[in-house]
């Protein structure tokens, strides 16, 4: 449903009202929406860009689960009201979940004051829009049009784990098809969102039911990118996720030493949030570790080339796409250009001979090549990256349009019956 705000345009205008559609939105996330370079991830950002780029007739109400990040300001300032929710101690979901089995981080937040609150808010909203798999739950306590964004589908990411788990194979496959099984639970009214096209049209097959896929933005880089005056090969990701750990430990260990061969000076340096001791281990005279840096479109400015070696993944490398929009050449394989389509700067291969390769011949372009390269034209209100032949980039107003229009899709096709019996599951 949709409500209407009165507003008197101009008080020496008399008599004329004018009338602004407003959509009233119940927003709830499973932790708090950020772009904190050291808590927070993929999943915070993604909430976070589209609250703050929503058109401003839409009235936000934000429901999350509190954690070692602070509502940031403007994420306050942005919302009508903001509901903080304690999660269940760590120790206390451990045993409720099995031990993981049935959704650590979904039993942290399946309090009974958080099926409350999301049963009470939606009621007084027009729609509601859940954001993150251990969210998801919550499903079953709304009342009126819903729509789901799980980002990547736990059942998929929970194959993802399976396929790569050196023991307890049998339990991965166990926690694997009971989140599948969860999946196939979820209302039939919600409309469903991935972040990648892949896995939309996999979990769909998987449901039965129509999944929409809508990517992310990505931060668009200002002014000029020049080449660092020695050879620097770069990294980036969050150091604390097991296939971005499996990737920079191949790019130390067997791509780094073949470069070196060709161009003895190069320097390697990988940047992202809380790196695990194996990956802080990675470090040496020509490899640097750049934990938490506060923008990672400074390290993609000093850097010849990216290169992403990955063997594991679900979704679209985020990553991948930032490089590309400062400006720099990507080196990648097929698992890190997933759901990418051709790009004047990506160059993908499948074998670490080939990769090598890549990586040397934009190491061996003279300095003068790459830079310095301009931005956007000021005041274009394009989002496009450096360098003359690199496409436009994918923008967060765009992809708050695209949530905004899912949520009134969902409004305009919910049955009046429907929308005051919420599912009662687990």
């Amino acid at each position: 449903m949709v409500s209407l705000k009165v507003a008197q345009s101009n008080p020496s205008t008399r008599g004329v009202i004018h009338y602004t559609l407003a959509m009233k939105l119940l927003y709830v996330t499973e932790s708090v929406p950020n772009r904190d370079p050291e808590l927070g991830d993929g999943s915070s950002m993604i909430p976070y860009e589209v609250i703050l780029h929503l058109p401003a007739d839409v009235a936000v109400t934000l429901l999350t689960f509190s954690g070692p990040v602070p509502v940031p300001a403007d994420i306050r300032n942005r919302c009508e009201a903001v509901y903080e929710l304690a999660p269940r101690e760590e120790l206390s979901a451990f045993v409720r979940s099995l031990g993981g089995l049935t959704g650590l981080g979904k039993q942290r937040r399946a309090t009974p004051s958080a099926r409350a609150a999301a049963a009470r808010l939606s009621a007084g909203q027009d729609a509601t829009l859940i954001h993150g798999p251990h969210a998801l739950f919550l499903s079953h306590h709304v009342t009126g049009p819903l729509v789901l964004q799980t980002v990547d589908p736990w059942s998929i990411r929970a194959g993802m784990d399976t396929a790569i788990a050196r023991t307890f194979r049998a339990a991965y496959r166990l926690r694997e098809d009971l989140a599948a099984r969860a999946e196939r639970q979820l209302p039939p009214r919600a409309r469903l969102l991935t972040v990648g096209a892949q896995d939309a049209a996999a979990w769909s097959a998987r449901l039965g039911r129509p999944v929409r896929s809508i990517a992310n933005g990505t931060e668009v880089a200002t002014g000029p990118r020049r080449r660092p005056d020695v050879p620097v090969v770069c990294f980036a990701g969050s150091l604390n996720y097991a296939p971005n750990v499996d990737s920079a430990t191949v790019l130390v260990e067997k791509i780094a030493p073949q470069v070196w061969q060709e161009v003895p000076d190069a320097r390697f340096v990988i940047a992202g949030r809380r790196p695990t001791p194996a990956v802080q281990a990675l470090a040496g005279p020509q490899v640097d570790v750049l934990a938490n840096v506060p923008s990672i479109l400074d390290v993609f400015h000093g850097a010849d080339v990216a290169v992403f070696p990955d063997e594991h993944g679900v979704g679209i490398r985020n990553s991948v796409l930032e490089a590309l929009a400062a400006g720099l050449p990507v080196v990648a394989t097929p698992v890190a250009a997933r759901e990418l389509p051709a790009h004047p700067l990506l160059a993908v291969e499948g074998s670490t001979e080939a990769l090598v390769r890549r990586v040397v011949e934009q190491l061996a372009l003279p300095r003068a090549a790459h830079g310095p390269q301009q931005g956007p034209p000021e005041g274009s209100g394009q989002g496009a990256p450096q360098g003359g032949n690199a496409a436009p980039v994918r923008t967060w107003d765009a992809v708050a349009e695209e949530y905004l229009a899912e949520v009134r899709a969902a409004a305009a096709s919910s049955p009046a019956g429907e929308l005051s019996q919420p599912n009662r599951q687990p």
